[in-house]
């Protein structure tokens, strides 16, 4: 009699969950709620340069508000600092900077759609 009860729950509310579970990890790939960064988007910039270790550019600047990797032949990662005034972007290879690209303006942090 309990293994149809756990059974029925699991049918009934498995899905529900399962559901929540995928939309939390697609809210995370896409960068809702990342943080604004403190500072402005020109001192961030002053801070790293092009051939930096990930170590030194997270000591000078923190964590990233968002970042993503792909591995293959070699690690490629993308990182974007945001700022109140501007996003910087650093395209890194393992784990050494090769370009740095900054967008000034408000940045777009995209927000959740899930209902409270």
């Amino acid at each position: 009699m309990a293994s149809a009860f756990v059974l029925a729950a699991v049918i009934g509310l498995g899905p529900g969950w399962w559901e929540r579970h995928l939309y939390r990890q697609t809210e995370a790939l896409t960068g809702v709620g990342s943080k604004v960064q403190p500072g402005t988007l020109t001192d961030a910039r002053r801070k790293v340069d092009p051939g930096r270790s990930s170590q030194q550019i997270v000591a000078a600047l923190g964590d990233p508000s968002f970042s993503q990797s792909s591995l293959g032949s070699s690690r490629h990662d993308l990182w974007a600092y945001y700022y109140a005034d501007g996003t910087m972007t650093l395209t890194l290879t393992d784990g050494i900077a090769q370009r740095i690209s900054m967008a000034y303006g408000p940045p777009f942090i995209p927000t959740s759609r899930r209902p409270l």
